[in-house]
């Protein structure tokens, strides 16, 4: 752990929208490792990138270089417009990430809460990063802190939180599967680092434990953590471990990817 960072670069605009910015924390001497992107969570309609200042501060002491973005929040938007943000910030810190002394063919991202689940959702469909000419395997490893609507579906109208979700995602229940990260798994999705605290009283950890399914099923990495007694928010901090032990595990070699595919 090399402990030394430099002054966080703030408000840097990877877009034209005034959301469209992230913060970006910088070891004193970069090891040319991973490159983390944090999408912040606030269920698609607050949150803010300050708010996780302190986990860009802890990530960076590792060595790594990390990104927390900002994103364009509803209901002025709706999705897919989140995730079309999300998907822009992941091309701007992959086309800069050596110019900051990080590994591009190490990039990470992680999310909370609904952050998490943009997180998941860029890094298996290739519509988002596609439109940016990057394939999904441009993601090389996913960590989702206290997820929610990995498995999103009409079903989620009758819940209740049922009401909540429209202005997200739109009145046609039937088109919300769409939206889901579990519908576009496939066995070459990058690894997963999936955590949920058992106490979590805003978000059920079965979502969580559907994506690790999914995943597992089709032979792809899914580390599952579901650690007692923390809370949608505390589990962000009692992750840490698990997020640093998962990014410093070995990266095995990188599959060939054709120019311009948007194949995973």
């Amino acid at each position: 752990m090399s402990g030394q960072q430099q002054s966080p670069l703030l408000d840097l605009p990877y877009g034209p929208a005034p959301q469209q910015s992230l913060d970006l924390y910088l070891p004193e001497r970069p090891a040319h490792d991973a490159f983390i992107l944090l999408v912040h969570g606030g269920g698609w309609s607050v949150g803010d990138k300050e708010q996780y200042a302190a986990v860009g501060e802890r990530l960076v002491q590792e060595g790594w270089v990390v990104a927390i973005a900002n994103y364009r929040l509803s209901p002025a938007v709706k999705h897919p417009t989140h995730v079309e943000d999300v998907a822009r910030a992941v091309a701007w810190c992959h086309a800069r990430a050596a110019d900051y002394g990080a590994d591009p063919d190490r990039f990470c991202i992680i999310g909370h809460s609904s952050g998490a689940h943009l997180a998941a959702l860029v890094a298996l469909d290739p519509t988002y990063l596609g439109a940016h000419g990057l394939p999904t395997s441009t993601i090389r490893r996913v960590m989702g802190l206290a997820g929610v609507a990995y498995d999103l579906d009409a079903s989620y109208a009758t819940g209740m939180a049922g009401p909540f979700f429209g202005p997200v995602f739109g009145d046609d229940t039937a088109c919300w599967h769409h939206a889901a990260p579990v519908r576009y798994v496939t066995p070459s999705s990058p690894p997963f680092l999936l955590v949920h605290g058992l106490s979590d009283t805003e978000a059920p950890p079965s979502s969580t434990e559907a994506m690790a399914e999914a995943l597992q099923a089709v032979g792809v990495e899914a580390r599952l953590a579901l650690i007692p007694g923390e809370g949608h928010i505390s589990v962000v901090f009692a992750a840490a471990p698990l997020v640093i032990d998962f990014v410093h595990a070995p990266w095995p070699e990188r599959t060939a990817v054709a120019s311009g595919s948007i194949a995973s």
